[in-house]
């Protein structure tokens, strides 16, 4: 099993998120769009009942903390935050018109496995990771909203153990996202790492081309 990472200590001690393949806030880190920082990124956090839009006993353990309020709509991909932040939630035409180029497009493989990698800070009780997709002809022109992503995710990978503080509950490093082998064309995916020992979780974009 995966342990968390603990010796990353240039970071504030937030929390985490996806390096590779880049999500949305690690490029547009690395593109240094919008003076965002890595500070930023790790902290794209928000009640982890999604799509849910209020908070409550969690879905998948009900002894884990419960859910916070889930992020609202057209603020779903930067957590519900509403600072610097919420221009992760900006579509290609949004940010073409600021001068910069779309989302890059990460090409789907054959296989549909995406190996994930995570960047943590603070490596909290894991549940576990779930992801939704974009529906089929969702509109690009419009911010993520539940309407545009199917209403059950297409990815579970779920700890079973129960209570969370009997047991260790690692947070993941490194594992594989399956993509649903049905979609075409440009897709947005957001997965979530669901965190036991708070209300949160933390919200991850990716911009698939599906060929």
């Amino acid at each position: 099993m995966n342990q968390p990472v603990s010796n990353i200590n240039q970071l504030k001690p937030k929390h985490g998120y996806v390096i590779n393949p880049p999500s949305r806030g690690a490029y547009a880190v690395e593109q240094g769009w919008w003076n965002l920082g890595e500070w930023h990124v790790v902290e794209l956090e928000g009640g982890k009942n999604f799509p849910a839009q209020e908070g409550g006993a969690a879905f998948y353990e009900s002894t884990d903390v419960n859910s916070f309020q889930p992020p609202v709509d057209g603020l779903i991909l930067s957590g519900g935050h509403e600072d610097v932040r919420q221009k992760l939630n900006y579509t290609d035409q949004q940010l073409i018109a600021e001068g910069k180029t779309p989302w890059p497009r990460l090409t789907v493989p054959a296989s549909k496995v995406i190996d994930i990698e995570w960047r943590y800070t603070m490596a909290h009780k894991t549940r576990g990771y779930v992801a939704f997709i974009t529906r089929d002809g969702w509109d690009s022109d419009q911010v993520i909203t539940r309407n545009q992503l199917e209403s059950k995710p297409f990815f579970e990978d779920i700890y079973p153990e129960a209570p969370y503080w009997e047991h260790d509950l690692p947070a993941k490093i490194h594992h594989q996202l399956v993509l649903p082998d049905h979609k075409q064309g440009h897709h947005v995916v957001v997965l979530l790492w669901l965190v036991a020992d708070t209300g949160n979780a933390f919200y991850q974009t990716f911009d698939f081309d599906f060929g």
